[in-house]
C-alpha cells in the first residue's frame, strides 16, 4: 500500500436508494427508564439497610443459626448470579453486582435476606417465573 491511500477505518458500503428513506431520532427507551429507577430504588433502600444496621444496637444473644439453609440459599444466589451475569447488558447487572458485593461481605442478616431477594427475584423474572 501506498503511504498516499491509507486505509479507512469505517467499511463503506454503497446502496441505491429506491423510495424515500425517513430516519427517526432515538428516543429513550420505557426499559431504560425503568431500570433506572430499579437501580434508584435498590440503592435507596440499601443505603437505609447499611444506615440502620449502624444504628441498632449489638445483641449479646445471637438467634441459632441454620448453617445448611444458609449453604443453600447462598449457592441458589451463586447460581442466579451467574444466570444474571449471562443474560443481563451491563448497565442493568451493575446493579445486580452490587447487590451480591453486598450479600458475601456483610453478615448481617438483614441485608443478606434484601440482597438475595432481589437477586433471586430478578433471576426468576429471567426466567418467566413469579
Amino acid at each position: 500500500m501506498s503511504e498516499d491511500k491509507k486505509p479507512s477505518k469505517w467499511k463503506t458500503k454503497t446502496i441505491r436508494l429506491t423510495g424515500w428513506v425517513i430516519v427517526k431520532p432515538r428516543q429513550k427507551k420505557p426499559e431504560t427508564e425503568r431500570r433506572e429507577d430499579i437501580k434508584r430504588r435498590i440503592n435507596e433502600e440499601l443505603e437505609f439497610l447499611m444506615e440502620m444496621e449502624d444504628k441498632i444496637p449489638k445483641k449479646e444473644e445471637k438467634e441459632p443459626v441454620d448453617y445448611e439453609m444458609e449453604h443453600m440459599i447462598e449457592l441458589c444466589v451463586d447460581g442466579a448470579m451467574a444466570d444474571l451475569r449471562r443474560a443481563l447488558p451491563p448497565e442493568e447487572l451493575e446493579i445486580y453486582e452490587k447487590c451480591y458485593r453486598f450479600y458475601k461481605r456483610t453478615s448481617s442478616k438483614i441485608i443478606r435476606d434484601y440482597t438475595a431477594e432481589q437477586i433471586l427475584r430478578r433471576a426468576a423474572n429471567l426466567r418467566g417465573e413469579k
